[in-house]
């Protein structure tokens, strides 16, 4: 860039001439090379300069024209971040004078380059704040023999020591992510939990101070376009940076910067568990699916046909008496899969079969209890449902997310029908919303069919701070958490190779395992003991058969009493027929001696 119409008229028609080489010399490499009057840049190029990927900016002199248009005509308005910027200076000129009334912000890579013996060498210019002391720092040097030696450290790495630079860094009373802590004039003295932690290493690292605020609104978007809370905050420059667990979600990214991502996490609905489980009716036969019972019916009849079968022919054969009924053959079976013994059989085949029953019996008997006393022991809960339609659809719960946050935008921002209809019809409702992730998931468990929608770490981390046990719907979406920034913030990118170095030296992982709570803490095992409702269904198996047994010797004391009296009733017939016969024999012998008597009269 120059700041005349014609560079001739400042640069000399030779230098000029070298100029138009470089430029040509650039072309061969397919570097794209523009020479251009300042104020043809601002009128041609303006805004758009965005579009010019890693653009270097070379201004050919240090005189005063060129100083002035740049700082009265460009600085104000461009992003000096943005583009590289080389400036060739006279050795006479003083880099403070120069730059006294140009803001050379933090991230901006800001070079100066004066003859230096045979060579060249490149200082690199930057302030920390507005109205701050200009820092410099050797960038590079060159000459012809060695030609360009650059610096080893990245520009961070450079620039990581803030001098003392004051942070207003802004958080909320969110346990235990970020705590406030107060002295006794209940004046903030720090913050405590993870964000706290990152704070106080950032502030160590970096050489910065900080003044501690605090909100209690996470902020979101109003109809006029404002924003309320923390992010509202940022935006209107009341502080520089916020320490909480700021979801990025796309309405944020458009009103503030964020810092790179400290963690990914999922974001859905939990409930409080079901407090008892269903009685299981069919722990007893689950352990095998139909076809197993199927085959072990019908190896049952087999094997029982079998040993009648042989049982016949050596029965025919008058080898062995024993008796071959089919029906007491299957029940010795059936008891020898259930454990129990079978009659010993001096036959051969018998006792092969009997000994293939008995090791099938082990195997089966041990395989249905372990798979049933796993059943029994481990407690299963029903769900009333598992998605968010389902919860909508139940219409028995009450649903709730943080107020004045990123989750509460999200449901009035939905285009997603099922959670609009949840929004407008059960969230819009609900007069007293949680400030907090630990105030929503205490009235889980304390209010009956609440729902509440947060992030599964923050589920992870004060699962023992409540008094229940929590289970998430399915998974709503995906979000990762970062530090807002205000919008221009100059600071991003050291916050970012700060927090970088941090999780790569396992520094945050650990400030992760120190400072949350595990999850885990109150949760009940996995396995415990059986209670009496596990095992109801044996109990009513056991009460049925024995109803059924009563009834079965009632029917038999009643068929008994009924064929007793039978043979009693068949005895006095027998009797009086025989009486009958008797009597009608003795008759007929009286009537023919009555006759034979007669005849001796006449």
């Amino acid at each position: 860039m120059h700041a005349t119409k014609d560079p001739i008229d400042t640069q000399g028609l030779e230098a000029t001439k070298n100029l138009m080489e470089l430029q040509a010399y650039l072309s061969k490499k397919y570097i794209r090379t523009a020479i251009m009057e300042i104020s043809i840049f601002i009128s041609k190029v303006g805004q758009s300069y965005y579009h010019i990927k890693r653009p270097l900016f070379v201004f050919l002199n240090d005189n005063e024209e060129t100083k002035q248009q740049f700082s009265r005509d460009v600085a104000p308005w461009i992003d000096m971040s943005y583009p590289n910027w080389l400036v060739f200076m006279k050795n006479e000129t003083n880099i403070d004078d120069y730059f006294d009334d140009i803001y050379v912000q933090f991230d901006c890579t800001f070079m100066t380059s004066k003859i230096y013996l045979e060579g060249e060498i490149i200082t690199e210019v930057y302030q920390i704040d507005r109205g701050a002391e200009l820092r410099k720092n050797l960038f590079a040097t060159w000459n012809h023999s060695t030609g360009i030696l650059t610096p080893k450290l990245s520009l961070y790495q450079r620039r990581n020591n803030l001098f003392g630079h004051t942070f207003r860094v802004m958080s909320i009373e969110d346990p235990p992510q970020s705590m406030i802590s107060r002295n006794i004039k209940n004046e903030i003295i720090g913050f405590k939990g993870f964000f706290g932690g990152v704070i106080e290493l950032l502030q160590k690292n970096m050489n910065c101070t900080i003044i501690y605020q605090d909100n209690d609104e996470w902020g979101y978007e109003l109809d006029n376009g404002s924003w309320t809370g923390m992010i509202g905050s940022l935006i209107n420059n009341k502080t520089d940076i916020v320490a909480a667990e700021l979801m990025m979600t796309a309405e944020r990214l458009d009103a503030i910067k964020f810092t790179t991502p400290l963690y990914s996490t999922k974001i859905r609905a939990f409930i409080k568990r079901p407090s008892s489980s269903p009685i299981k009716w069919a722990a007893y036969y689950a352990p095998f699916s139909m076809g197993p019972w199927s085959i072990l019916g019908i190896s049952i009849l087999v094997t029982g046909a079998s040993i009648s079968f042989v049982k016949y022919i050596e029965a025919a054969n008058k080898i062995n008496d024993e008796p071959a009924s089919l029906t007491d053959t299957i029940l010795g079976v059936f008891g020898a899969l259930c454990g129990q013994g079978m009659e010993a059989s001096s036959l051969d085949p018998i006792r092969i079969i009997h000994f293939v029953i008995h090791m099938c019996g082990l195997v089966i008997l041990a395989a249905y209890s372990a798979a049933l006393i796993s059943s029994l022991a481990v407690k299963t809960f029903v769900m009333p449902f598992t998605t968010m339609k389902g919860l909508l659809q139940d219409g028995t719960y009450r649903f709730g997310v943080v107020s004045g946050s990123a989750d509460y935008s999200f449901f009035q921002n939905t285009s997603d029908e099922v959670l609009s209809v949840l929004f407008s019809e059960i969230l819009v409702k609900e007069v007293d919303l949680p400030s907090n992730y630990l105030e929503g998931l205490t009235k889980v468990c304390d209010e009956y069919n609440y729902a509440f929608m947060t992030v599964d770490d923050a589920v992870a981390q004060l699962s023992s701070s409540v008094n229940c046990i929590l289970v998430p719907l399915d998974t709503i979406s995906q979000t990762s958490i970062g530090m807002g920034l205000r919008p221009g913030s100059p600071y991003r990118g050291i916050l970012d190779s700060n927090l970088l170095l941090l999780r790569d030296s396992g520094l945050m992982q650990r400030l992760l395992n120190s400072d949350w709570a595990l999850p885990g803490d109150n949760e009940d095992s996995l396995w415990s003991t059986v209670g009496i409702f596990d095992i109801l269904p044996l109990i009513a198996f056991l009460l049925i058969s024995i109803i059924l047994c009563l009834l079965c010797l009632f029917i038999e004391k009643i068929i008994e009493k009924k064929k007793i009296k039978l043979n009693r009733e068949i005895k006095i017939v027998r009797k009086l027929k025989l009486n009958i016969k008797n009597s009608l024999k003795f008759q007929a012998r009286d009537n023919k001696l009555f006759k034979i008597n007669s005849r001796i009269l006449k």
